[in-house]
């Protein structure tokens, strides 16, 4: 396995793993507030401790999945590379 490869199947494991933490996060949060898991729209109800929690998962749910659309480094954080001049607002 070439480490690209390598790479591809760590970013789709970690992918695939923020997924079913998702789902499990959001089942949990509907029994919470007695809803169904399979509603297409819900609001939880403010003490609901998981929503808060599955939207944070979504959220980095939806950060890796475009990280691996563009390459395949998920997790991986590039810097800025453009210095800054003198009196410019970069």
């Amino acid at each position: 396995m070439t480490k690209q490869e390598a790479l591809n199947r760590q970013g789709q494991q970690y992918i695939a793993s923020l997924a079913a933490t998702a789902r499990q996060l959001w089942g949990k949060a509907c029994e919470f507030d007695g809803i169904l898991a399979d509603s297409k729209f819900v609001v939880f109800s403010k003490d609901n401790k998981f929503a808060e929690f599955y939207n944070i998962a979504m959220c980095r749910l939806v950060e890796a999945r475009a990280e691996y659309a563009a390459g395949g480094y998920v997790g991986l954080q590039m810097k800025d590379s453009r210095r800054k001049r003198s009196g410019s607002k970069l």
